[in-house]
Order: structure tokens, then sequence, then C-alpha cells
């Protein structure tokens, strides 16, 4: 059975030495034991048909028509090799199977995790343009992460994170004619944290190490309102990663950190083939996470577009939590320029936005102020998630389309303040 490379640990540690072919098995036949539930989260930001249980996942949740690309994709760079650490294989693999995380392809009826490769989803995902997103969590045998109440998981050298993004056609019928657009990888080396992106090609047969990142254009699919959608999608580069996912630690460096691994959005149930399971039980019953505390004293998120899950506040800060507080947080850069903290567990009022003036939104985006209780139309936070316009939308990154339901929920949240005159 094949496990997957783990890069920088020295050649001893490294459990991969070549790659699975086309990821289908070894050249010996051995092929890679499926961890269940390996099919797609469907985060495409419209609420679930069922707010419980998570869909274990189907043999063909990533099978669909590779589809034709209205125009060429665009490589902004050449993928680079980083090096060959400890005279192992080469780091990073040019192809997403080099890893040998998984097994099969979303040609041949989709990707499906390695052993130790543990599939997982949040209970509140970031949203992305209506892709939907598949997520796994391999961490080295032996090895275990660390339980923190508040902050990511304290993961071990080795671990590696992926999240793969992918478009059905239509998204009423998720399962079907889904294309697969790109695989992104974090992996922890003894450095440091690093990401790579890998663009899937259209014969859906392998993602290729793209440093530069890629322009897609065209993508078209139906939403769940039936109404048809087309964007041209980024592939981010790999500096484009760092954006989002840089920190400053306790000594003020900026340092790349993973942004949904946290416990508050890992609380709830996965069915891994032997029925639901609680996702952060199933990682310390694995031995890979340490210090979990009893499930009811754990921290958790609810679904923001779930009414029976949570106040409409708490959805609400829950919902700009996950899409926003990676950088708008004390020690986020654009948090440190802005003085707007949105991560959840900020009960200042003016860092919120309320009554503040932003420190550097410019002109023309929406209002005077941050947050005006009980009026989002001139609210710029409202504004700047509801807008379309380049340079005035918020992320500046990971999206072109407006999501109608978080704009929706956000104007809810602050219309349901008690007016007040901000001047």
């Amino acid at each position: 059975m094949h496990r997957p490379f783990i890069p920088g640990l020295g050649l001893a540690a490294v459990l991969v030495t070549a790659a699975l072919a086309s990821c289908g098995g070894d050249k010996d036949g051995v092929t890679p034991t499926p961890d269940a539930g390996g099919g797609f989260e469907f985060d495409s930001g419209y609420p679930p048909e069922d707010s419980g249980t998570p869909d274990a996942g189907d043999d063909d949740a990533g099978t669909g028509d590779a589809g034709e690309d209205a125009g060429t994709p665009e490589d902004a760079g050449t993928p680079e090799d980083a090096g060959t650490p400890d005279a192992g294989p080469a780091f990073p693999p040019s192809t997403l199977s080099g890893f040998g995380l998984f097994t099969g392809t979303p040609a041949s009826g989709g990707l499906q995790p390695v052993e130790g490769n543990v599939p997982y989803a949040l209970t509140t995902p970031l949203f992305s343009d209506y892709s939907v997103k598949s997520r796994t969590l391999y961490i080295p045998p032996e090895a275990q992460a660390g339980y923190s109440a508040h902050d990511v998981l304290d993961l071990p050298v080795g671990t590696i994170i992926t999240k793969t993004f992918a478009f059905p056609a239509d998204l009423r019928v998720p399962e079907e004619n889904v294309r697969v657009i790109e695989t992104r990888v974090l992996v922890h080396r003894p450095g440091g944290w690093e990401a790579f992106p890998y663009f899937w090609n259209e014969a859906q047969t392998e993602a290729t190490l793209a440093n530069g990142g890629r322009v897609v254009r065209g993508v078209s699919f139906i939403g769940e309102d039936g109404e048809e959608r087309t964007l041209d999608y980024l592939v981010p580069s790999k500096n484009q990663c760092l954006k989002c996912h840089h920190l400053q630690d306790a000594q003020e460096n900026q340092v790349l950190l993973p942004i949904g691994v946290k416990a508050r959005y890992l609380n709830q149930e996965h069915d891994y083939g032997d029925g639901p399971i609680n996702q952060l039980q199933h990682l310390a019953n694995l031995g890979r996470l340490t210090g979990l505390p009893p499930i009811d004293q754990v921290p958790r998120e609810p679904n923001a577009f779930d009414e029976e899950a949570g106040s409409l506040e708490r959805r609400a800060r829950a919902y700009l939590d996950i899409n926003c507080a990676h950088c708008h947080n004390p020690k986020g850069t654009a948090g440190t320029t802005s003085r707007l903290f949105l991560n959840v567990d900020n009960t200042d009022e003016f860092t919120l936005g309320v009554c503040k003036r932003p420190g550097s939104a410019g002109g023309g985006v929406g209002g005077e102020f941050d947050i005006v209780p009980g009026d989002h139309s001139v609210s710029i936070l409202w504004y700047r998630m509801h807008t379309e316009e380049s340079g005035k939308m918020m992320p500046e990154l990971g999206r072109v389309l407006r999501h109608d339901q978080g704009s929706r929920l956000i104007a809810d949240w602050i219309d349901a303040m008690e007016p007040r005159s901000c001047k």
C-alpha cells in the first residue's frame, strides 16, 4: 500500500519514492486503500438540503465532462522545481499524483484519498465563486496534531492539506458533468508551510504544478436559482496563495498558515464508512490528534445559512470569520492597516466596524463608515461584499462573482442592529 510522500523529513522518512501512475496504483499492482467520504463537499454557497450529517461521497462525485475551455488557460509562469530534499524525490512534485495522496482521477471515477489522507468538511466554508470543494488532511504516521480551542490545529511537520475545486454544469445536479479545475496543496516543511497550486488538464487525468497560476476563460454553470453564470476563473499563483495565508507570529515575522483547520469548523460529523462520527474524534481515534477535550466542550461555529443552527448575529459572524478574518484580524496585514477585525472572537464594537471610518478603502465604496447600524445600504462592509467591481470588491482574491446569500446574510445582520447615526 502506498502512503503519501512526505517532503523534507530525510530520506529514511520518505514513504513514497515514486508517483502513482495516473494515481491508480504502483508498478507492483498494489492499490492504495481509499478512505471513505472522498467525494466533493457541495459548499456552493447555498444552504444544504440536509444540514446534518455530511455525505460520505459517491464514487462518481468527481466524475464529469472535462468540458471545453472557452479560451486557452494561460500559465503566467513555468512550474519550477523547488529543489531535491535529502537526495529524495524532487520537491515539489511536478504533478499532483507525485504526492501519492489519491487513487483514481476525475476521468476514471473520482479522486479517492489513500489510507491516512482524511477527508473533512467545514461547518461554514469559504465562498469561492460557487465552486464545489473537497478537502483532505494527511498527518504523518507516528505524528500528532495538537488541539487548540481557538487557533489552527498545531499540525506537525510533514502534514499535507489539499483542497480541490470543481464546477458542475448545473448546481441543481451537482454530481453530474463535473469539471475539476484545480487542487491546492499546503505542505508543512521543516522551514514552515508552503503552498502549491495544481491545474487539472481538460482530459481530467492529471493536475500539473502551476506556480505562476492560470486563468481559465469562460467557466459556465447553472446556479441553484436556475440562472446561468460565467466567469474567468483564477487559479492563484504560489505568491498569491501567500496573500490570504499570511499572519504575523509572536516575533512579528510574516508566516504562512492554514485557514480552515480550526476546531470550531471541524466540529461536526462525517461518515468515513462506518456511520457518522465527529471529525475531530475521528482524528483522535486514529491517533492523529492529541489533547482533544470531550466534544461537548469543543467550540463550534454554525452553518451560516442554517437558521436553526444559530442566531442571525452568530451566523453572520461565522460567515465573516471564515471569509474575511484570515486577513482582517489583529495579526493579518489587512487588519493591522485597516483596524477592522472580523475574527469571531472580537467583541469590540468599533474594531468590528460599527461607526468606524475605513483606514484605506478610498472613495466610491458605498458609504462613509464600515457599518452603519440599521442600514446596510450605506455600510462599506456590505458594499464591498456585494459589488462585483474590480478594485472595490472584497475579498480581493478568490471571487469575481457576488455571493448572493452571503450578501443577504450580512445585510440582514446590519439591518437588525439598533439604528443609530454615526455622524
